[in-house]
């Protein structure tokens, strides 16, 4: 087989003009000194007009990387772009390129073909540069002007942009070979003039035409040694095989041209890509083409390849593959997607491609009527790891816990993290029994313990289980089902299963809707303070008051406090509701105080909860008694046995709370005492003024001999630490008189008087009378 040679025209052109310039005259040698300093500046003329195309697939590329959040200047690339357009028009110094070519000075274009395509090619670039600064702006591009005459019917902004780089690069590409044909034209019509001018300065013709050839050889190294440094691959296909291979391609390769040759270059062409470039080889189609070709280290590489169908030109007659290395790119795209897809801790789906499978199963179980189950599981107790091995031992658990998971679950089940210490599993072809069955596994598996830090922790979950059908339609429904159904499950206790029923989600709407009218109620000012008096049991003298937070709800009216708190309490509503009782019976206690109604010892007590002891409550009770020139022996916080025996850090930290406001002169009492099962080890260390004895002891001590017993113990436990014990809920003569015997100091209850507003509990203090305020 001959090798293809693109140089070997050239070869031939120059032994035909040594024969030419030998008969040549006087004359021919001005018009030949002529000639090739003309051919000088179609070189340049070429050089600049074929680095277009190289600008054009830059300027592209860059405003991907820029769109893609990298770094880049396609602004300054599309600007090299224009300015060499009009240099090729108008004559002038092309600028330099970076790595590339330095500045080159090429003269004006005065063949009136030539010049169509050129201002064809600025027109192109134009179009060019307004696409791609559209497209980095974010902007549509279908309204762009195309001032080329270009007929793109794309929408998509990127094929577009690529689509007008091709178009800029092609006619660049035409301009250089319209250059390079006049060239070839001058040299032609050169010949003829000499052969007609006759003989005459033989030697001197010859000396000329020594110095063209070296000229000519000087040219055609220039363009050598462009293709032999270019790190784009070139190649010509034949209907024989591979007819040229560039150094670039063999270097890459690590063969030469020999063994590439006819059909060794698709030995190196991935199996699954043979079709497509075989295809190209025969037809020239498609113009563009990926495939992928082993290199001498047995890594395959993805090349990217412009296809131009040159079978009928006679110089080259062959497919030209202009290929580039993307091996990169890919990579990145593929590793992108992935990371748009995964969870970057875990590796596992995340809720994105979760949602996808989710809706190809459902999809699938259309078809087949099998079963389809999403299961949310929470995990309990991880917030406690964080806040106390740190951010990265939650990390580590997070791993260990997907590990877990995945170990258990099925192969064809599809287990995903949706954030935080949530995870999601998918179960396709399984009944409700087989996905309860699962689920349950993974309960069983995660309470076995996990070493972390050379510490062995067990953790439980809450799981929402939710099947599909019984009126399910989307995937997004049944997550939100599962949703539902994890939350009955922590609302139940936590570490179980729970199942999604119907009246699941309308208690989480009522839960939902009362949510909403606490926080607008807050900001309508429909809530309210009442005070119930405390009792002296010695001498029956009103001691201090118990601000109650009362709720009255245009929509649903008078709301108990045992329907809102535990919502606010779940939400975090607490805090802003703590906050405005706080203020409220501060500045009331003060209002009260100015008026002289107050007597000595009178205590104003107000309940926390756990939420507000870890928010920072001692700086707030802090201020609002300054505002209000309160003192703080005047104010009495109330906390529930639970919240101060909790363990871990937020228990901590309620205790620490409490132990600065005790130090600041705030009274604290224990409320409920005798429900939390604290320890008397724990009460001994706890700062505590008095001790309220539950009301469910209370109440049932006259008629039952056991809750006698505890309460009485309990005021004996009170008054042997140094505390006043007071009896909350009497509402009968025989409980006050039992609370009596058994040496209770304070009561409390509607025997007395009901929680009353302000102005009632002012005319009690003012005239000492509370018999009519009394409770019916």
């Amino acid at each position: 087989m001959r090798a293809f040679a693109p140089s070997s025209t050239g070869q031939r052109a120059i032994v035909a003009i040594l024969l030419t310039f030998a008969l040549s005259s006087a004359v021919s040698i001005t018009l030949s000194i002529w000639a090739t300093s003309r051919a000088q500046h179609h070189a340049a003329v070429i050089q600049v007009a074929a680095r277009q195309r190289t600008l054009a697939e830059r300027y592209v590329k860059e405003v991907m990387l820029v769109r893609d959040g990298r770094k880049a200047d396609p602004h300054y690339t599309g600007g090299l772009l224009a300015q060499s357009a009009d240099v090729l028009l108008n004559g002038g110094t092309a600028p330099a390129i970076n790595g590339d070519d330095d500045e080159t000075w090429v003269p004006r274009t005065e063949d009136p073909s030539i010049r169509r395509q050129l201002e064809q090619e600025r027109r192109l670039v134009n179009d060019l540069t307004a696409t791609g600064n559209r497209l980095l702006e974010g902007r549509p591009v279908t309204d762009i002007p195309l001032t080329a005459d270009e007929r793109i019917d794309l929408t998509d902004p990127v094929e577009r942009l690529r689509i007008i780089s091709t178009l800029t690069s092609n006619v660049s590409l035409n301009a250089a070979r319209a250059i390079g044909a006049t060239s070839d034209r001058n040299l032609g019509q050169l010949i003829i003039i000499q052969a007609l001018l006759g003989t005459a300065g033989l030697l001197v013709t010859l000396l000329l035409a020594l110095a063209l050839i070296a000229a000519t050889r000087r040219r055609t190294a220039h363009f050598r040694s462009i293709v032999s440094s270019s790190t784009d691959l070139v190649l010509v296909l034949g209907p024989d095989g591979c007819r040229y291979v560039s150094p670039s391609v063999a270097r890459m390769v690590g063969l030469g041209h020999s063994s590439m040759a006819g059909e060794g270059f698709m030995k190196f062409v991935h199996a699954d890509d043979r079709a497509t470039v075989l295809s190209a080889q025969s037809s020239g189609s498609p113009t563009e083409l990926v495939f992928r070709m082993r290199n001498r280290f047995e890594e395959w590489r993805h090349l990217e390849a412009h296809v131009s169908d040159l079978r009928g030109d006679r110089q080259i007659r062959g497919v030209v593959m202009n290929a580039r290395d993307v091996t990169d790119r890919i990579r990145l795209e593929e590793e992108l997607t992935h990371q748009a897809y995964h969870d970057g801790l875990t590796g596992l789906p995340n809720r994105a491609l979760f949602r996808d499978r989710l809706g190809h199963a459902l999809a699938l179980s259309q078809r087949s009527a099998e079963g389809v189950a999403v299961a949310l599981i929470d995990l309990d107790g991880f917030k406690q790891v964080n806040d106390s091995l740190g951010h990265d031992a939650g990390d580590e658990l997070l791993r260990q816990v997907a590990n877990k998971f995945g170990a258990i679950s099925r192969p064809s089940d599809t287990l995903a993290r949706f954030g935080g210490d949530e995870f999601a599993l998918l179960l396709e072809g399984c009944s409700e029994n087989e996905a309860i069955a699962t689920v349950r596994r993974l309960l069983t598996e995660l309470a076995h313990p996990i070493l972390l830090h050379k510490r062995e922790l067990a953790l439980g979950a809450s799981i929402g289980l939710a099947l599909y059908g019984a009126g399910t339609e989307s995937s997004e429904e049944l997550i939100r089902h599962a949703d539902v159904a994890m939350y009955a499950a922590k609302e139940a206790g936590r570490g179980r299963i729970e199942v999604f029923r119907p009246e699941m989600e309308r208690r989480l709407g009522e839960t939902l809707g009362l949510e909403y009218e606490i926080r607008v109620g807050l900001e309508r000012e429909e809530f309210f303070v009442h005070y119930q008096p405390e009792i002296d049991i010695r001498t029956g003298a009103v001691v201090g008051v118990e601000a109650l937070l009362r709720w009255e709800s245009p929509s649903r009216g008078s709301v108990p406090p045992s329907t809102f708190i535990p919502v606010a309490e779940a939400n975090g509503l607490i805090i802003p509701l703590g906050a405005f009782v706080l203020g409220a019976a501060v500045n009331q206690t003060a209002s009260w105080q100015r008026e002289g109604l107050l007597p000595d010892g009178f205590v104003t007590w107000v309940n926390l909860s756990g939420r507000q002891l870890t928010r920072g409550m001692s700086d707030m009770v802090e201020e609002c008694l300054a505002a209000a020139g309160l003192s703080p022996s005047m104010l009495g916080l109330e906390v529930t046995e639970t919240a101060i025996v909790q363990t871990g850090a937020a228990g901590e930290l309620a205790r620490d709370e409490l132990q600065r406001l005790h130090a600041r002169g705030v009274l604290i009492a224990i409320d409920d005492f005798g429900t939390g099962f604290s320890s008397l080890g724990q009460l001994r260390e706890f700062p505590i003024d008095l001790i309220k004895v539950d009301r469910s002891f209370v109440q049932g001590s006259g008629r039952d001999g056991k809750d006698a017993a505890i309460t009485a113990n309990v005021v004996s436990l009170a008054h042997a630490l140094g505390l006043l014990a007071i009896a909350e809920g009497i509402e009968s003569e025989d409980q006050l008189r039992a609370m009596k015997e058994l040496g209770c100091d304070l009561a409390q209850g509607y025997l007395f008087a009901r929680p009353l507003p302000p102005e009632e509990i002012r005319r009690g203090l003012v005239g000492g009378d509370w018999s009519q305020l009394r409770a019916a």
